[in-house]
């Protein structure tokens, strides 16, 4: 009787890991989006500081497991705005107009990824815009609008 207790709580136990370990590698296959209030501030290029008149314009990186490690560099009109890590933000003022915002692993080794990936938008006068990075489960990077809050 006593072996028989001992093997029921041995399958629970298995039962209960591999349950953990199936919502751990389902959440480790895509990135999900973080609320601007909860992203880290990072440094933009001087080029992007506030001036009178442009619109700010929020990067925010994705928070997750793919690709965690690995800076993600971001561009506007081919050029270096800052360089995020999960969960982080950089807010570039731009002069209202079409804008191209780019994104692309830059390290070395598993970091390197594949060209920079462009997407264009339209940044209106005395409108903000928000932008996520995201990354998908096959490690390629996108940039997309997001209303956030």
């Amino acid at each position: 009787m006593l072996t028989f207790i001992k093997i029921n709580e041995g399958k629970q136990i298995m039962k209960k890991f591999m349950l953990a370990l199936v919502a751990i590698g389902i959440s480790g296959c895509s990135t999900t989006p973080v609320s601007p209030d909860l992203a880290r501030n990072v440094g933009v290029s001087t080029e992007f500081m506030m001036k009178q008149g442009n619109v700010p314009v929020t990067i925010i990186r994705d928070k997750g497991f793919v690709a965690g490690g690995c800076a993600v560099t971001a561009y506007i009109n081919g050029k270096k705005v800052a360089e995020l890590e999960t969960s982080e933000k950089a807010t570039a003022y731009v002069v209202p107009g079409e804008i191209v915002v780019g994104a692309v692993f830059e390290g070395s080794g598993l970091c390197h990824g594949p060209q920079r990936k462009e997407r264009e938008f339209i940044v209106k006068s005395q409108q903000p815009k928000r932008l996520r990075i995201f990354i998908d489960q096959s490690g390629n990077v996108d940039i997309l609008p997001s209303t956030l809050n």
